[in-house]
């Protein structure tokens, strides 16, 4: 019963990111951005702010942006930014790379980090 009871919610929480992720909105993720990530990271290509270009994010390797000087701990996380590694780091990204100095403490709701994320990818080069 209780791996059963474990299986069902697993199932739940995939069912709950797939949903997330199909009811994205670029246009609520944009305007997030725009409140809360654009005192430090531009949406233009070659740009950086305090943080890195956010402008082709999405598929691109952490600690990688040609311009940016980025923290031990970002060079070295050896992950490709995607629906899972974002929301991952947008939920905490202290927690989800010990090291970062990204001073942000996290976005809370799931519908935001899919549009965020929604978002990202549209600002991004199709791979």
């Amino acid at each position: 019963m209780r791996k059963f009871l474990f299986a069902l919610l697993a199932l739940g929480c995939v069912a709950t990111q797939a949903h997330a992720a199909e009811s994205a909105n670029v246009a609520a993720g944009k305007l997030v951005y725009l409140h809360q990530c654009s005192d430090c990271h531009s949406n233009q290509p070659h740009m950086d702010r305090f943080g890195p270009t956010l402008a082709g994010v999405y598929g691109r390797m952490a600690g990688t942006a040609p311009l940016h000087r980025y923290s031990k701990a970002m060079k070295s996380a050896h992950i490709r930014w995607d629906a899972n590694t974002l929301n991952g780091f947008l939920k905490d990204p202290r927690a989800y790379i010990h090291g970062t100095i990204m001073p942000y403490r996290g976005l809370e709701s799931a519908t935001a980090r899919a549009d965020v994320i929604a978002y990202l990818q549209s600002i991004s080069p199709k791979s």
